[in-house]
């Protein structure tokens, strides 16, 4: 760390993005990277790499002098470690895509979030730039007091216009100033990313016309609302890397858009969710009552919450499956799956949990 801090002091044209927040992260950085890469030279920490350790060797290994933009997500289980992050890359620019209650309990409460997740803003250079998700309430309700002399641009999915979804894509068409783009990203909220990435680029100067060649190419991060079609007209949602409230209700409102298809939803459910682990998978099976027709549960301390909520919500048309564990459940897919179905994975639990 001491080493990279050293290496970062003498690349004094370097510019430095980072990001951070409880959900979305590096889907915003894989698009942020696709957007800036038509202008500059981008390195960005690869896959999930988001902690000290993991970002100083990537200064170390992978920083060259030909390197305008330095793209470093921050990820953090407790309050001081996105600090330690920001003392080894001070961003220029710094990003919140949301707070919620992701590791909630690790962090002990959401004050705790709050004040973990806004270190990047607060620990950012003096005359920092910060780009801010809008559409979340906790940031909104926030960040003032973590400003300084910063200057705080907003982005919202809202600024996009003429959305649609297309299942034949399957993706979303939209508009943003004035031009029509096709995306094969099943979440609506990729399009706040779309636009964080669209007023970050016109930021650093990128030329509008090139801002949306670059759109046109942005694909999905793998195993997050990652579709893949198999033979026999399945459609398979990967969204096992996904393990957050707002990412589960956006899953389920992207498999809510494949109208007549059959639609099947499989999970072990969410951990880390503190004193409001029940409460949050009530919710998740509320949400799942008639947006699925069926639903396989893996057995946990978590999946009977879900079950409550599908029990007690106004519908009937969702069936629960009960599988021991999850290779028991991926067994049974051959005999469960049929042609025309669409199947959403949703979070894979490590084997420390249970």
């Amino acid at each position: 760390i001491s080493r990279a801090k050293r290496k970062l002091e003498t690349l004094t044209n370097l510019r430095v993005i980072a990001i951070t927040g409880s959900y979305g992260k590096t889907t915003l950085k894989e698009i942020l990277k696709t957007v800036l890469s038509i202008k500059y030279h981008v390195l960005s920490t690869p896959e999930s790499v988001n902690t000290p350790v993991g970002i100083a060797r990537l200064i170390l290994g992978a920083l060259t002098p030909d390197v305008q933009i330095l793209l470093v997500e921050m990820g953090a289980y407790r309050r001081g470690e996105i600090k330690r992050m920001c003392e080894i890359a001070r961003p220029d620019i710094a990003i919140l895509t949301g707070i919620n209650e992701a590791h909630l309990e690790r962090f002990g409460n959401l004050e705790n979030t709050v004040e973990a997740k806004f270190e990047i803003v607060k620990y950012a250079k003096r005359l920092a730039t910060a780009f801010l998700n809008e559409d979340n309430v906790l940031v909104k309700k926030n960040y003032s007091r973590f400003m300084g002399n910063r200057k705080e641009f907003f982005y919202a999915s809202v600024e996009i216009k003429n959305r649609k979804f297309l299942p034949e894509l399957p993706g979303f068409e939209f508009e943003i100033e004035g031009v029509t783009h096709r995306i094969p990203f099943l979440g609506e909220y990729i399009l706040g990313s779309v636009v964080a990435a669209f007023k970050v680029g016109k930021h650093l100067g990128v030329p509008n016309a090139l801002l949306h060649n670059a759109l046109d190419h942005i694909r999905p991060v793998p195993h997050r609302l990652q579709p893949v079609k198999t033979p026999g007209d399945i459609l398979v949602i990967d969204d096992s890397y996904s393990g957050n409230p707002e990412g589960v209700e956006a899953a389920i409102e992207a498999l809510k858009q494949f109208g007549d298809r059959r639609k099947i939803y499989i999970t072990p459910g969410l951990v880390e969710m503190g004193e409001k682990i029940r409460d949050i998978h009530v919710e998740i099976g509320k949400q799942l009552a008639g947006a699925a027709d069926m639903v396989i549960l893996i057995k946990n301390s978590v999946t009977p919450f879900i079950n409550e909520g599908i029990v007690c919500a106004p519908s009937d048309r969702t069936n629960v499956v009960w599988f021991e564990n999850a290779s028991s459940a991926h067994a049974a897919l051959r005999k469960i799956l049929k042609a025309g179905d669409v199947i959403l994975f949703q979070n894979d639990w490590p084997e420390n949990y249970q």
